[in-house]
């Protein structure tokens, strides 16, 4: 039964729909305790898994009982934020009667959707900076990927998912659209852009991307949301500013005052990031606080450091991910368990409210409208690599015929990846290293 759900996730291409974008058919490979379902939706603005959960709470439980099954878990907690009072309410009525099953209601904080946090609140362990979360006996899924499990063991490959549209939008949104719609076309649902110079974020407003050229620009597995803001929101400006410039602006501006430190979640859990000693190390050159990587590489990249422990304007998450990035390619593990848990932990949460006063993305973050389907675009392009691992060969060719739900890339033999399909049916009008045009017919 384990080889027969693993392989229908498998075949169905079911990745993490959170961000990450891992393969689910691997990352089940594991004998957890407890699978977690991430519930929680941390980033502010966006709405896709809060709708989602509402409208569709029956087929994440089923998701989870699936997992269960083929991992051999014996418990089941969904981790939900209690503001989102109908979504738990309908997680509650789905869960009712299932004694393996519970809800986990989460204040709203941020990040609360970090993997870390979330295992902590559910379990109070914590895991080592660089360990699975298998380590803790958990697996932790989001609740979009629940969602695609579900469908899979049901013999439905992965073609839509839920996407939030808003911001600087005449009707901001959200909805289900199919893999490869085109974000011009998602910006034209939502009633179109309401100013001249704007740009557009892929993901949340603070983990996600700033796009290069949104017009190129089209829907993943991994897209939870499209967020337009002008182009001079100190947002974007964070996000885009130069690194050498903001290099250079730190040597004189970084006071070690220890706010961002202060403020780290995943430092306030005992292991051991601390931000200000980034900024020592490169604003004073002096790389032996690097040694063993603790400080940088237990980083979940939420921003907090920047968006709300600085006080100077400088973006500490920026100089973490660079010498993240460059201790991974050096293949710099750090061998340090976890230290205590800060007693004031919870005194030390980031209020998401705090958060979206901090980044000015107060007014952006209401209740807004949620369609159920929307219309299919007349071209989608698949892209080959949605996922962690290696991009799939094209299994069509220009001039096919396919149909939805159609396998048009696969994955090479023994490498991680998930396969990807045709999400509209059509005609395939382009094929690529990188991606699959078709057209609807």
């Amino acid at each position: 039964m384990k080889e027969e759900i693993l392989k229908k996730i498998e075949f169905a291409g079911v990745v993490g729909a959170g961000g990450a974008g891992f393969p689910t058919h691997v990352k089940l490979r594991c004998s957890p305790l407890t699978v977690i379902a991430n519930c929680a939706e941390c980033e502010p603005i966006i709405k896709s898994d809060k709708y989602l959960m509402e409208d569709y709470a029956k087929e994440i439980i089923e998701g989870m009982e699936a997992v269960m099954q083929c991992t051999g878990a014996k418990k089941g907690v969904l981790a939900v934020k209690h503001k989102n009072k109908k979504a738990a309410e309908e997680l509650k009525k789905a869960v009712s009667g299932k004694k393996s099953l519970s809800i986990h209601l989460l204040n709203n904080y941020y990040p609360a959707g970090d993997e870390q946090q979330i295992i902590y609140e559910v379990t109070g362990r914590v895991i080592p900076v660089g360990e699975l979360p298998i380590k803790a006996g958990c697996v932790v899924l989001n609740a979009q990927t629940l969602y695609h499990v579900s469908q899979a063991v049901k013999g439905i490959p992965v073609t839509r998912r839920n996407v939030t549209i808003a911001g600087e939008v005449k009707e901001p949104m959200t909805t289900e659209v199919p893999i490869g719609m085109p974000v011009s076309s998602l910006l034209g649902l939502a009633g179109g852009v309401t100013m001249a110079e704007y740009a557009v974020i892929i993901g949340g407003p603070l983990m996600g991307r700033v796009a290069e050229n949104p017009w190129q620009e089209f829907v993943t597995k991994t897209t939870n949301g499209i967020i337009v803001l002008p182009v001079d929101h100190p947002l974007i400006e964070k996000k885009t500013d130069d690194f050498n410039h903001q290099l250079k602006i730190a040597k004189s501006a970084c006071c070690q005052c220890n706010y961002c430190t202060l403020v780290c979640p995943r430092s306030n859990l005992g292991l051991g990031v601390q931000p200000h000693k980034i900024m020592q190390a490169l604003t004073l050159n002096n790389p032996l606080i690097l040694a063993d990587g603790q400080a940088a590489l237990g980083c979940c990249n939420c921003g907090l450091c920047t968006y709300l422990g600085c006080n100077m304007n400088l973006s500490p998450h920026r100089f973490i991910a660079e010498v993240r990035t460059q201790l991974l390619a050096k293949k710099v593990k750090s061998s340090q368990e976890p230290g205590n848990v800060n007693p004031f932990r919870n005194e030390s949460k980031a209020p998401s409210k705090r958060v979206l006063q901090r980044t000015g993305l107060t007014s952006y973050d209401t209740d807004i409208r949620h369609i159920g389907t929307v219309q299919t675009p007349r071209v989608v392009r698949i892209f080959l690599k949605q996922h962690i691992g290696v991009p799939c060969t094209p299994v069509v060719k220009e001039g096919d015929f396919v149909k939805k739900g159609q396998c048009v890339g696969a994955v090479p033999k023994k490498a991680l990846g998930a396969l990807v399909h045709a999400s509209i049916q059509g005609k395939v009008v382009s094929v690529s290293t990188e991606y699959v045009d078709i057209m609807k017919v």
